[in-house]
């Protein structure tokens, strides 16, 4: 797969996170969630026994859940006072999500689940430093994806598609890249640790037949 197919979908998935994230329309979250005007949150949700918690102990922060399907949850919680921003948004059914930001940098972060049974579970940190960034988009059946960011200017993108793929990436220390596109099914975790300026592309197309 080409730079510019992976770029096209990590685009392709902040679209859709935004256009989810649009008011109009929306059902407002309650207002006791964040502690002050400039928070935000924003929860909306189609379906049935869909399940969204927000939770942000800081002013000045953003989230955005959506969720349209069914038996989906997802859960995002913010504290320090930092930009975070978080926008998760899933499409399909029995998707889980699972994201954390906490520090006095930026933060932010973009999910989209589509397909059925994908779970995703990401944990942001700094300690005053700018920036930690993160695209992440898994379509298909039972996916799952770990992703861990503590330092300066991580970032990360990781995209999935296909079924039963497993990923784990965890960035520690400054600047740090990492793009690792799968698109196939059932293949390896590759657990990729990163620690201080290290980049890293890896890309798997093929899954065993």
């Amino acid at each position: 797969m080409s730079n510019r197919s992976l770029a096209t979908k990590i685009g392709v998935a902040v679209l859709f996170c935004t256009s989810l994230a649009a008011p109009a329309g929306a059902v407002q979250s309650s207002p006791d969630i964040g502690s002050g005007s400039d928070s935000g949150a924003y929860i909306a949700q189609i379906g049935e026994a869909n399940v969204a918690t927000i939770k942000q102990d800081s002013s000045g922060l953003r989230a955005r859940i959506v969720q349209d399907g069914n038996d989906n949850r997802a859960d995002i919680r913010q504290s320090g006072a930092g930009l975070h921003q978080a926008v998760i948004g899933q499409s399909g059914d029995a998707n889980i999500a699972s994201a954390v930001q906490h520090g006095n940098g930026v933060n932010l972060m973009a999910l989209i689940q589509g397909g059925r049974g994908n779970q995703a579970t990401i944990h942001q940190r700094n300690d005053g430093s700018i920036l930690n960034s993160a695209v992440i988009a898994q379509q298909g059946l039972n996916n799952s994806l770990s992703l861990v960011q503590d330092g300066q200017d991580n970032q990360a993108d990781l995209v999935q598609s296909g079924d039963g793929n497993a990923m784990t990436a965890t960035q520690s220390g400054d600047a740090n890249r990492l793009a690792w596109t799968q698109d196939g099914s059932g293949l390896t975790d590759l657990q990729i640790e990163q620690q201080g300026g290290a980049a890293i592309q890896i890309v798997q197309t093929n899954g065993p037949s």
